[in-house]
């Protein structure tokens, strides 16, 4: 088992959800702590706690790109390669995890088991964590120093 999947793991059985694990590995990863950023993440858990919400994974890892290269200031300007990571995910995501129909939201992903949690989500958890971190890697961010070159 790898430092990034027993990181996902901890967090898991310490009771954080799917969109939580995204940012909690960025600000792990860049040595910052912010519990109100992990906080407001929770606002995405399980679909948006209704099940009917697209995937807290997929959204946290949207979250987690524009923690890295979204616009954080007045002055500062957002990476435009943005917009292109979060697509090239979105189709991934939606090729490997789409549900019933080709939907995306925890209840077409999970069926009706919303309460199965990070146990039946994990690696789809993991899987768009790495993916999330590749797509960076792949765009010039070191994903250690929380923004590009």
């Amino acid at each position: 088992m790898g430092d990034l999947e027993r990181a996902v793991m901890g967090w898991a059985q310490e009771g954080f959800c799917c969109s939580q694990i995204m940012t909690l590995a960025g600000t792990a990863l860049t040595g910052r702590d912010n519990r109100d950023l992990t906080a407001a993440m929770s606002g995405l858990c399980r679909g948006v706690y209704s099940g009917l919400g697209t995937c807290g994974a997929l959204t946290g890892a949207c979250c987690l790109l524009g923690f890295y290269v979204g616009k954080g200031t007045q002055g500062e300007e957002k990476d435009p390669g943005l917009v292109t990571m979060i697509e090239e995910l979105y189709c991934w995501f939606r090729e490997n995890w789409s549900g019933a129909g080709g939907g995306i939201s925890c209840r077409e992903i999970l069926g009706d088991d919303l309460d199965a949690g990070m146990q039946q989500c994990f690696p789809l958890v993991l899987e768009t964590l790495v993916k999330t971190i590749r797509l960076l890697e792949e765009h010039g961010v070191d994903v250690r120093e929380g923004c590009p070159p």
